[in-house]
């Protein structure tokens, strides 16, 4: 049993994208139109070694080389270096990598099959043994972004050198797609049998190796082809430059100025500029703009624990106003819910909910005992400074003030998770409907840095759909933890965010690439620059 994909109709493929260029999201195609630099698949004209460097630009360092110690938003400095068990296809299917297959032979159990022919950098032979040690070794971090998805492993067996056999606490319908993200990075067996720490020193068995001597802090990562890499196929480029560049118009700016061929974390006014600029964007609606309250026992913050306040602050956030002014109305602010229409988590009965009424949260407010608002502060990255004041911007209408506080350079989910804030901005996944509720809502997830137990009824709402044999069955207690979720004022969706990337017109493929949607950016693989 796999994940359900979103339906084709989810991608927004921007026109900038050339006659079979369009970026593929849940098997969307998306519109075509004319574009300077050619088809970018092109088979024939592929160096038949490595050649050539690929420069890309993140937008935050990551605080750790170490796959389980850093989040989603550093996928692009953590996937040359390691490989992951699954990759995920054009509709967001899990498909092969390191594993080759798997089952479900019970709810409660997964096994896979795996490749015999990976080597990790070191030497050491990646099999069963390994992906065992890795789980294990992932299931004791404390403090990781990846609890929701190691926290349900009760046992890893290594049933024979080709064949890893993981259960659950609870089913996990969706863990073969987790193991695609960079939970499912596999680190070598002597680094984890040696306890090497991996802050600053690498251990995967990916196309490229991280070259530590080249690496500078807070300003760029490189990797170089990997000799004896199992797919020789993905590996095309050389050299991967990896360019840390917080600033969107900065990231922007060498994108346009050709310092970089691969830009991530293209925000949505940058796109008609990206595209005069002969770009190509590549974009969907595959995650949900989202504020969350975190301290709704008021530890913190008092007002938070009054469910009239974080129902005014529900009512000041209009949708409609966000997604004109910071998205340049190239989100979706239709639907009230979390899933993104078109999915099959999506709930129709949930656009009506919260509309912006800003007299009613006033007089919310003022029944809470706030009438003149009150004051609390959020977490900020350059890449988050427009949403959060245009967040603040909305509040304000209540009376709300919502101080932005910076955060050093990679720290900002890391302090939100340490309690360091009361409240603030995540983009959770709207396609993936667990990874929506384990990673970002529940009390058990990784943002419940205030310990609190006030969702332990929807947590046994969950957990009961967990049992249930498909998604067919969820879907109605799914629809109540998106309902429940913003009744109880515990999180607001905002708008789909529309989440792009740029590519050069210089960028070539050996076959297409997928924008996968916990990734920032296009992998590096099969990617070259001609």
């Amino acid at each position: 049993m796999t994940r359900n994909p979103a339906p084709r109709r989810l991608l927004a493929a921007t026109v900038a994208l050339a006659t079979g260029l369009a970026l593929t999201a849940c098997g969307g195609g998306g519109t075509s139109g004319d574009d300077a630099g050619g088809s970018l698949v092109d088979k024939a004209g592929a160096p038949s070694a490595p050649a050539g460097t690929l420069r890309m630009a993140a937008w935050q360092e990551t605080p750790s080389m170490d796959p389980v110690r850093t989040t989603t938003q550093n996928g692009m400095l953590i996937f040359p270096e390691y490989d992951t068990l699954t990759v995920v296809d054009a509709e967001f299917k899990p498909q092969p990598w390191l594993a080759t297959s798997w089952t479900q032979p019970d709810p409660g159990t997964w096994e896979f099959k795996l490749r015999d022919d990976v080597a990790f950098h070191d030497g050491s032979k990646f099999d069963a043994e390994t992906v065992k040690l890795n789980l294990d070794r992932a299931k004791k971090v404390t403090g990781g972004p990846y609890t929701n998805i190691y926290a349900p492993i009760s046992k890893v067996e290594a049933v024979d050198p080709g064949t890893v056999r993981v259960s659950f606490s609870t089913p996990q319908p969706n863990f073969p797609y987790s193991m695609s993200t960079v939970a499912g990075a596999m680190i070598s067996p002597k680094a984890i049998k040696e306890e090497t720490d991996l802050t600053r020193t690498a251990a995967g068995s990916g196309g490229w190796i991280w070259q530590k001597d080249a690496h500078r802090e807070g300003a760029e990562h490189v990797y170089k082809a990997n000799p004896d890499y199992w797919n020789k196929d993905a590996v095309r480029a050389e050299t991967i430059n990896v360019k840390i560049m917080q600033e969107s118009n900065a990231r922007l700016n060498a994108a346009q100025s050709g310092q970089v061929e691969v830009m991530s974390t293209l925000q949505p006014d940058q796109m008609d500029a990206a595209q005069s600029a002969g770009l190509r964007v590549l974009t969907d609606l595959t995650s949900t703009g989202t504020f969350l309250i975190m301290d709704r026992e008021g530890k913190k913050v008092p007002a938070f624990a009054k469910p009239e306040v974080r129902q005014a602050i529900g009512l000041l956030l209009d949708r409609d106003a966000y997604n004109k002014a910071l998205l340049s109305g190239k989100g979706d602010a239709k639907g009230g819910g979390f899933a993104a229409p078109g999915s099959p988590w999506y709930d129709a009965s949930l656009e009506g909910v919260n509309k912006a009424d800003a007299a009613k949260a006033k007089e919310l407010l003022a029944q809470a005992g706030y009438p003149d608002g009150f004051t609390f502060e959020v977490g900020n990255a350059p890449v988050i400074r427009q949403i959060n004041e245009t967040i603040a911007q909305l509040l304000k209408e209540g009376g709300i003030t919502m101080k932005i506080v910076d955060v050093a350079n990679g720290q900002y989910t890391a302090d939100v998770r340490k309690g360091r804030f009361p409240a603030g901005y995540f983009v959770p996944t709207s396609i993936d409907i667990y990874q929506w509720w384990s990673r970002t809502v529940s009390t058990k997830g990784i943002y419940n840095p205030f310990k609190l137990d006030d969702l332990d009824d929807l947590e046994k709402t969950y957990e009961q759909a967990l049992e249930m044999s498909d998604d067919g069955a969820r879907k109605p207690l799914m629809d109540r933890l998106q309902r429940e979720t913003i009744e109880r004022g515990v999180a607001f969706p905002l708008s789909q965010n529309p989440r792009a990337a740029a590519l050069a017109a210089s960028v070539r493929a050996t076959q297409q690439p997928v924008f996968a949607p916990e990734d920032i950016a296009p992998r590096p693989h099969y990617l070259w620059t001609k």
